[in-house]
C-alpha cells in the first residue's frame, strides 16, 4: 500500500496532512476524480482556480485536476 495526499489549491494551498493508502497510483487518481465530482456537484460557486493535487509519499505530484474547468479526460 502507498500513501497519497490530496492537496487543495485555490490561490492558497491547503495541504492534506493525513493522506489515504491505495494499492496503486491509478486508484488514488480515480479517488481524486471522485472528490472533484463531489466538489463540482455540491459547490455553490464556480471557483475556476480550485484544483486538487495528488501527491505521493515522496512529495511528488502525480496528478492535478481542476474542479470547475474541463479537463482533457472529460472530468
Amino acid at each position: 500500500m502507498q500513501k497519497f495526499f490530496f492537496d487543495m489549491k485555490d490561490g492558497v494551498p491547503h495541504r492534506d496532512k493525513v493522506g489515504i493508502e491505495f494499492k496503486t497510483q491509478s486508484e488514488a487518481i480515480d479517488y481524486c476524480k471522485e472528490i472533484v465530482r463531489h466538489f463540482r456537484d455540491g459547490s455553490l460557486r464556480d471557483d475556476q482556480d480550485l484544483e486538487i493535487s495528488v501527491v505521493n509519499a515522496s512529495g511528488r505530484e502525480v496528478h492535478r485536476q481542476f474542479v470547475h474547468r474541463q479537463n482533457d479526460d472529460g472530468d
